[in-house]
């Protein structure tokens, strides 16, 4: 395994980054920048072989835990960082089609993943007012 950073979340947390990903990955590789995709699928594959237990190839194998249980994905900081950004701009998403809710449980994990990465000494690059 690679290096990284492992954070500590609820498997119904790491639900809403998979989402997420799985989202921007789709956007990204019809009209976007398809490194951005790759990293997006990047992430899922991890959380599928961490959490899952997820074999490629292999029928029947991965299956996820309570959506309760806390998790701890080990993520590259680069994974980290772009989870950050794409929490972010689908809970912005969210907000302009009025789900409000779930745009507030992506924004409070936003935040959990800040705060552990700053934890670390890592910097987080703040907002820009065309995300917010």
């Amino acid at each position: 395994m690679s290096v990284g950073l492992m954070i500590a979340m609820s498997l119904r947390q790491w639900g809403l980054i998979d989402a997420c990903m799985d989202n921007d990955a789709s956007v990204e590789t019809v009209d976007g920048d398809p490194q951005r995709a790759d990293l997006a699928r990047s992430v899922r594959r991890a959380g599928w072989d961490q959490i899952a237990q997820w074999k490629p190839g292999v029928p029947g194998s991965g299956t996820w835990p309570p959506p309760d249980e806390i998790v701890k994905p080990r993520l590259t900081l680069a994974q980290w960082l772009l989870t950050v950004d794409v929490l972010e701009c689908w809970a912005g998403a969210g907000d302009r089609v009025g789900h409000h809710d779930k745009a507030a449980q992506e924004r409070e994990l936003r935040g959990l993943i800040v705060s552990r990465l700053q934890a670390h000494g890592i910097h987080v690059p703040s907002l820009s007012n065309e995300q917010v």
